[in-house]
């Protein structure tokens, strides 16, 4: 009687426990935070150990073949090879494998795209130049000066081809196609017996440097690739046939190598932070990422302010994008870059600006946060690398005046459980 005594009183103390009292105003408990959200903004100078590296993407490995004439900054020229068949080809390619001698070259026409220049220049001309065969990546400019001064095949002003109708000349053969849309110039080149001419010694092969002028300081940019690079489309030579030259078309012949070379050279690397040019240059910048804006609850923004030390030089259409990129792991020199764009903020450097610029990094930094094992480190680059002779140096960590600085706005952990 005793036990079911206590079990009854214990249900009722329960049942009690269990009523709610509708008329009375609700009550929260402790455990409820009453604090609101609090935003905080810092500026970190906490920024050490950076470094330039040069040599990311070199001149023959870069999508594009740069030419450019901006007295007092650069003198670029570009180059490529198209090899050639041997000593013999088929006289009847469509019916059977007899060879002939191959005698000597009548012409050929050359394909090459622009897809990038400045629209408003006047005057705008290529000059094509003879190039040894043996041009490679070690080529410097100093290595074709001669050639690029006593071996000049012809020149072809852009503006008078496409002043002519339907953008062909009839005396020269050469065309054009321009694209409004992509913004690219495709130049169709007629080469005569001289300019394409077959050199049995050298197998058929040939190279070629370009040269460009105009009225006002002049940058373009050639495609480049093994099938959108300058290349012939046909090339018309003469085949003996049992005595009897006879001409046969060579059909396309595509670059074997292309390249770049520039004067002066491109600036050594110093204590600035150097990003751009060719051979490409990379900065690295490392931050001591404070703990409690680690662990916060969330990044609203992040700005990487640096300050120009040497403003880029160039000519307004070398203008380019610089990214900063998170590391995969840091390696230095080699350090694995993050491509998604989670890891990826990007601003326009535009020539001759000396104004501070302003990267957003919020994208890198809430990587940062969200991973602790991540390296707090940043990779300057071109977003195009080697597609443009400018770049641009800003101050490093030792100028005390002028040193990065990054600005983080954030929110501060709430205080769950706090009273």
């Amino acid at each position: 009687m005793r036990v079911r005594r206590l079990a009854l009183i214990g249900a009722a103390v329960l049942a009690a426990a269990c009523v709610e009292d509708l008329s009375a105003p609700g009550v929260c408990p402790n455990y409820c935070p009453t604090a609101g959200l609090t935003i905080a903004d810092t500026v970190l100078y906490d920024l050490s150990r950076d470094s330039s590296f040069r040599g990311y993407v070199l001149p023959h490995r870069s999508a594009l073949l740069l030419a450019a004439n901006v007295p007092g900054v650069v003198d670029g020229r570009a180059m490529f090879r198209i090899n050639g068949p041997g000593s013999r080809f088929r006289i009847n390619p469509s019916s059977d494998t007899t060879t002939g001698l191959i005698l000597g070259a009548d012409s050929a026409r050359l394909r090459m795209v622009i897809s990038r220049y400045d629209t408003a220049l006047t005057n705008l001309t290529l000059a094509f130049y003879r190039l040894p065969k043996t041009i490679d990546s070690t080529t410097t400019f100093a290595d074709v000066s001669g050639a690029f001064t006593d071996s000049l095949l012809r020149t072809l002003n852009i503006d008078t081809l496409l002043a002519q109708p339907n953008r062909k000349d009839s005396v020269t053969g050469d065309s054009a196609g321009v694209d409004t849309i992509g913004h690219t110039l495709t130049l169709f080149v007629k080469f005569d017996s001289t300019a394409a001419r077959y050199v049995g010694a050298d197998s058929g092969s040939v190279a070629y440097g370009i040269r460009v002028s105009a009225d006002s300081p002049v940058s373009i940019a050639i495609t480049s690739g093994l099938v959108s690079g300058p290349q012939f489309l046909s090339r018309y030579i003469r085949v003996d046939s049992s005595g009897v030259p006879v001409s046969r078309n060579m059909g396309l012949g595509l670059s074997a190598f292309e390249s770049f070379v520039r004067n002066p050279p491109p600036p050594g690397i110093d204590s600035t932070l150097t990003v751009g040019g060719a051979p490409s240059a990379r900065s690295i910048i490392r931050v001591a990422f404070p703990r409690v804006i680690r662990d916060s609850s969330q990044i609203i923004r992040a700005t990487l302010s640096l300050v120009p030390a040497v403003a880029a030089a160039g000519v307004p259409i070398d203008s380019f994008a610089v990214e900063v990129h998170a590391v995969l792991v840091d390696l230095g020199a080699k350090s694995p870059i993050a491509l998604d764009v989670t890891h990826t903020d990007s601003t326009m450097i535009h020539i001759g600006a000396t104004d501070t610029i302003q990267l957003e990094v919020t994208n890198v930094l809430q990587a940062w946060a969200a991973d602790s094992t991540q390296p707090t480190t940043f990779v300057l680059a071109a977003r195009d690398e080697a597609e443009s002779f400018a770049e641009i140096r800003f101050y490093p960590t030792i100028a005390a005046a002028f040193r990065p600085s990054l600005r983080i706005t954030y929110v501060r952990r709430y205080p769950f459980g706090g009273r």
